[in-house]
């Protein structure tokens, strides 16, 4: 049985009088790609912030490594590799994309890793500019090669293809691709279904509060109610 890495289960999230999840979760597996399918405001975002620690769950519990965290905290749980990326949250315009990468590797002993990500995701052009300076695919590159250079275990990446070019989402799916062969549990969330598809080993379809693990791309393609309801095609 494939080891999961990250599992949140149960949980409820509230926010006024707004109910957004209730009794949702995913689990993050070893060498597996998950995606989290929805449409937006179904709660995609606030699960993973809620299994990171930067939002407070109303009931449900998070896993780390088989051990329960209550309340989750992404500072401890980097430290035994997880890495979070909301679309460019890891960058700032303080630094170059290439400050950026260099410091990374400083912190995490990996300074030979940067030159095969930088190739990987080709990088090169915008190295010496700052992440305001270049598009929203570009910042997505930058975030992921920040991701691969600190070798996680886990990952966890909100909306990796919004906004992007199709150039740049090639680069997405391969530098993906290569933290789930490197043993990485990797989870994404998104609405665009063939650029999810096109990356996924298993899909959760997150709907009215709830999720429902419905199997790979080509099985979430048979189910009956995904296909009515999410992807509007005829049973």
């Amino acid at each position: 049985m494939t080891r999961v890495v990250l599992e949140a289960d149960g949980l409820g999230k509230s926010f006024g009088g707004n109910v957004v999840l209730k009794g949702a979760g995913f689990a993050a597996k070893r060498g597996t790609i998950t995606a989290l399918m929805g449409r937006n405001g179904a709660g995609k975002s606030t699960m993973l912030r809620i299994a990171i620690g930067r939002v407070r769950a109303d009931f449900g519990r998070v896993l780390f490594n088989g051990d329960f965290l209550d309340p989750p905290r992404l500072a401890s749980m980097a430290t035994a590799g997880l890495f979070f990326s909301a679309q460019d949250s890891a960058l700032t315009d303080l630094f170059t994309v290439e400050q950026h990468l260099s410091a990374v590797a400083q912190v995490y002993h990996r300074k030979a890793e940067v030159s095969r990500v930088i190739e990987r995701l080709d990088l090169g052009a915008f190295l010496d500019r700052r992440p305001r300076s270049v598009s929203g695919g570009e910042r997505q590159r930058a975030s992921l090669a920040m991701a691969i250079v600190r070798g996680p275990t886990c990952l966890l990446m909100d909306e990796p293809f919004v906004g992007v070019a199709p150039r740049d989402r090639s680069f997405i799916v391969d530098g993906l691709s290569a933290l789930k062969h490197q043993g990485c549990a990797v989870v994404v969330s998104g609405h665009d279904v063939e650029d999810v598809f096109s990356v996924s080993d298993e899909i959760v379809w997150v709907a009215a509060g709830t999720t429902h693990a419905i199997g790979s791309p080509n099985e979430a393609r048979r189910h009956h109610q995904f296909r009515r309801e999410y992807l509007g095609l005829r049973a």
